[in-house]
């Protein structure tokens, strides 16, 4: 499916990454924001009346299932960037999206690099199988692990008890894995230090999410 231009709705719009999504958005040429959605609107109303072909989801742990089932049930293609979803949510959300004959992309990171390193991370499973996961975000996130760090232990078997979350002032999002073998340990370390580091994984999957067909999970199976 092809448009010349890309309707955007943008559901969180007034957060960090919301912002940062704004920004984006409104430099890609072949985009247009028809909506900017924040926790007073009604979600529903909104994109019925914008009729966006991309939602941008950015609000939060406690709101992103509901909002992803809102965004698929009338038929827009979601970019669901918030963390916390759990695997039988992401199940539910794949069987919506497939009734309605979307796709869509669930991105617990933005950052390419953390997207290349989960591509590594399926050859490093066929090779090694200990693995150790530490996570570091900003003090203000709630929600531990981080929606990036269960996704690297779903790629790799990972246990989520066994992933050390830490959240302090002075991080934006930095992830440690150690990969272990008798006589040998690989250390794969990954820091964005700023947000502006996301830029390109969101215009990636608004320049992509429209040729899917089913729901996919990391920005690495758009690569």
């Amino acid at each position: 499916m092809s448009k010349d231009i890309i309707k955007v709705a943008i559901i969180g719009s007034n957060g960090k990454m919301g912002q940062l999504a704004n920004h984006v958005i409104s430099t890609m040429p072949n985009c247009n924001i028809v909506a900017h959605i924040n926790r007073q609107d009604n979600l529903d109303e909104a994109l019925k009346t914008t009729k966006p072909d991309v939602a941008i989801e950015l609000t939060s742990h406690e709101s992103v299932f509901n909002n992803a089932q809102t965004i698929i049930s009338n038929k827009i293609f979601p970019i669901i960037g918030s963390s916390g979803l759990k695997a039988p949510e992401i199940e539910k959300l794949s069987q919506l999206c497939n009734q309605n004959n979307i796709g869509g992309i669930i991105a617990p990171n933005f950052s390419l690099g953390m997207a290349l390193l989960s591509k590594i991370s399926k050859d490093l499973k066929q090779y090694y199988d200990e693995f150790s996961i530490i996570e570091f975000h900003h003090a203000a996130k709630k929600d531990k692990p981080s929606g990036t760090a269960r996704h690297t232990s779903q790629l790799l078997s990972v246990d989520e008890q066994n992933i050390c979350s830490v959240r302090s002032n002075g991080f934006v999002a930095k992830q440690q894995l150690y990969v272990s073998s008798p006589g040998e340990r690989i250390i794969i370390d990954h820091e964005n230090f700023d947000r502006n580091s996301f830029s390109k994984g969101i215009s990636l999957c608004v320049n992509k999410v429209l040729g899917l067909d089913k729901l996919v999970v990391g920005l690495e199976s758009i690569l």
